[in-house]
């Protein structure tokens, strides 16, 4: 047998190999989930024309990096003042807050140039008391809990002078 036999002949059997571990087994559990979002804007007509809307999730809040998930919104997307959307292969896990913000393009500070426009639960603030958000009701996602679904109620700021990373 020459070696073109013997390569196409390894092939074949290597190939069939491949398909036959890569067997579908259904009988796995879950390891990630679905996360369904709704977002209400109470003023979806002052959405900036300059700047990044994101919807992200965090792990940790106040944040130590960048969200765990993080997609950006456009104005396009607003249907009568909400927009919905999914995030999906979401490592079970327990998560801080899912949040609306915008990012201030006329500020290069990462510090403060984040507006937050509104989250699944807490507030800025708590009592008169400076809180960021740091009262929100973490949420988990895991085999019992595989699909969740988090409504966001959002204020359109773009400016004011209010706290770091809060808008005003």
């Amino acid at each position: 047998m020459n070696i073109a036999k013997k390569l196409t002949v390894l092939s074949v059997i290597f190939s069939m190999l491949f398909l036959v571990s890569c067997e579908d087994d259904s009988d796995d559990p879950a390891t990630s989930g679905t996360l369904n979002v709704t977002i209400n804007f109470t003023n979806p007509e002052a959405w900036p024309s300059e700047g990044t809307v994101f919807c992200s999730m965090d792990s940790t809040w106040p944040p130590t990096g960048a969200p765990y998930k993080s997609t950006t919104l456009q104005s396009s997307q607003v249907q009568n003042g909400v927009i919905s959307l999914v995030f999906e292969d979401i490592e079970f896990n327990t998560y801080r807050l899912l949040s609306v913000s915008w990012r201030d393009p006329n500020d290069p500070n990462p510090a403060t140039n984040q507006y937050i426009w509104g989250a699944h639960s807490g507030s800025m603030f708590e009592n008169g008391q400076f809180v960021f958000y740091a009262n929100a009701t973490p949420f988990t996602m895991d085999e019992n809990t595989s699909e969740l679904s988090l409504v966001v109620n959002a204020t359109i700021v773009t400016g004011g002078g209010g706290p770091p990373g809060g808008g005003s």
